[in-house]
């Protein structure tokens, strides 16, 4: 068997330590804030009153880890619809960076910007609508 074929039967965690380490620690800390074990209040509530976009996340994470997926959505849709499958892309980038595949883990140029800029506008839209007081607003909340 030639080495080059040894090195892809190996195990992933030996091929890549950093993102290996990167998903078992993000794993541990969603296990441990899903079932909540150590509950997190979120500092943006706390201070303002109002809920952040994450806010709902830790219970939203729960849920999945009871299979709940109806439970997630009502508790943060937006984290389950954007962030979750937006982790399994980053992790995916990770890795591919790590063998060596890609030169970043994150899009350079134009289709950097314009990824990172849908991010953040859609986090802003995701705050305001599911903090405005009237319509079916209310019911986006946490």
């Amino acid at each position: 068997m030639s080495s080059a074929v040894r090195g892809v039967l190996t195990f992933p965690f030996r091929r890549l330590p950093q993102t290996t380490s990167m998903v078992v620690t993000t794993g541990a800390v969603g296990l441990v804030l899903g079932t909540g074990i150590v509950p997190v209040p979120c500092p943006f509530r706390l201070i303002t009153g109002l809920n952040c976009p994450f806010c709902g996340g830790s219970r939203m994470i729960g849920a999945l880890l009871r299979g709940d997926v109806v439970q997630a959505w009502h508790l943060n849709a937006f984290a389950l619809v954007l962030l979750v499958p937006l982790a399994a892309v980053v992790v995916g980038a990770a890795a591919a960076h790590e063998l060596g595949c890609v030169d970043r883990r994150w899009p350079s140029g134009r289709a950097g910007r314009a990824l990172t800029f849908a991010l953040v506008g859609s986090l802003v839209v995701w705050t305001v609508l599911r903090n405005l007081p009237f319509g079916p607003f209310p019911a986006l909340r946490a």
